[in-house]
C-alpha cells in the first residue's frame, strides 16, 4: 500500500476511534467517571474512579470521605484514599442525595416513602436507626451556627425550606409560586444564604440575608447556578455551561458583589438541577467529576 494511502487509512481509523470515544463519553455508555481535585488555576489531581451514574458527590468535613448517590438508588461512602471499597448506608433503591452534618458523624438523605419523599438523618458509620425529619425532596446545606439545614421541596416547582434541628420544625424560606428555586447554601457564619432562581427567565444566583429581611441581591446577570461560598466568605463560586466562575462578595453590614471572573475550570459533569461538585474543607480545591 502506498505511504500516502496508509496515512489516510490511519487518519480515518484514528478519527473513527475518536468519534467512538466521544460518543461513549457523551451518550452515557462510559462505565466510570473520574473523581478529580481541581485547584482554582485548573490544575488537576486524579483521585480515582466512580460508577458512571454517580450523582452529586459530597466531601466530608474532614476531607477524608466522599458520599454519593449511585445508579442503584443507594447512598455510598468511600474513603478518598481508596474509592474502590465503598460501603452502603440506608436502603437499597430507596435512598438518595446525601449531605454531611457539620461534624461529619451524620448524613442527611432523602428516602422514598409510599406516596412522597422525606428527609432522614442517620449515623455515617451505619449504626443506629435513621430519624425522620420532614417531608422534602433533597437536603442542600447545613448551618452549624443556626442549628438548621436547608432543603428543597417539590410541588409543581422547587422551593427552598429550612428545618430547625433545635425546634424540629420545617418552614418555607424562599417560595415564589411557579418559580423554581434550588441549590441553597448557607454562608459559614450562617448570616447569608445563596441560591439559584429562575425568576428572571433563566437560572441566576441570588443572595439573601438570614433571617430574611426582604432584601435580595442578584449576583449573576448572564446565567449561573449552584453557588458555593469560599471558606473565608469573601467569594462565591458558581457554574454556567460547565464553566466555573468566582465572584468577590462583601458581607460586612450590607451585601455587595463584584463582576464574575471565569476560572480555567471547565468540562466537568454538571446539569441544571443538583450541584455535582463540592469544595474541599480547606477551600483550596474543588471536588469534581469528569468523563
Amino acid at each position: 500500500m502506498p505511504r500516502l494511502t496508509r496515512l489516510r487509512a490511519g487518519l480515518i481509523v484514528g478519527l473513527a476511534l475518536a468519534a467512538a470515544v466521544t460518543a461513549t463519553l457523551f451518550f452515557g455508555q462510559t462505565r466510570q467517571l473520574s473523581l478529580v481535585l481541581v485547584d482554582r488555576d485548573g490544575r488537576k489531581t486524579q483521585i480515582g474512579f466512580l460508577p458512571a451514574h454517580t450523582f452529586a458527590p459530597r466531601i466530608s468535613p474532614d476531607g477524608k470521605r466522599v458520599a454519593y448517590d449511585a445508579e442503584d438508588g443507594g447512598v455510598w461512602i468511600a474513603e478518598i484514599s481508596n474509592l474502590s471499597t465503598p460501603r452502603r448506608i440506608g436502603r437499597v433503591g430507596a435512598d438518595h442525595y446525601p449531605m454531611w452534618s457539620a461534624s461529619g458523624d451524620q448524613i442527611v438523605i432523602t428516602s422514598d416513602e409510599p406516596s412522597q419523599q422525606a428527609l432522614y438523618i442517620e449515623r455515617a458509620d451505619g449504626t443506629g436507626t435513621a430519624e425522620r425529619l420532614a417531608k422534602g425532596r433533597a437536603p442542600e446545606s447545613w448551618s452549624a451556627p443556626n442549628q438548621m439545614l436547608s432543603f428543597i421541596a417539590l410541588s409543581n416547582y422547587y422551593s427552598i425550606w429550612t428545618y430547625s434541628l433545635r425546634d424540629k420544625k420545617a418552614v418555607a424560606l424562599i417560595d415564589t409560586p411557579g418559580v423554581t428555586q434550588h441549590s441553597s447554601r448557607f454562608s459559614r457564619d450562617g448570616k447569608w444564604i445563596a441560591y439559584t432562581s429562575v425568576e428572571t427567565g433563566r437560572f441566576e444566583v441570588f443572595v439573601q440575608p438570614f433571617p430574611r429581611t426582604g432584601a435580595k441581591f442578584q449576583v449573576t446577570k448572564q446565567g449561573g447556578g449552584h453557588a458555593l461560598w469560599s471558606v473565608d466568605g469573601k467569594e462565591l463560586f458558581f457554574d454556567n455551561n460547565q464553566q466555573l466562575f468566582a465572584v468577590s462578595v462583601q458581607t460586612a453590614g450590607t451585601f455587595s458583589s463584584g463582576a464574575p471572573v471565569a476560572l480555567p475550570i471547565r468540562g466537568f459533569i454538571q446539569g441544571d438541577a443538583r450541584r455535582q461538585y463540592d469544595i474541599m474543607p480547606d477551600g483550596k480545591q474543588f471536588l469534581m467529576m469528569f468523563p
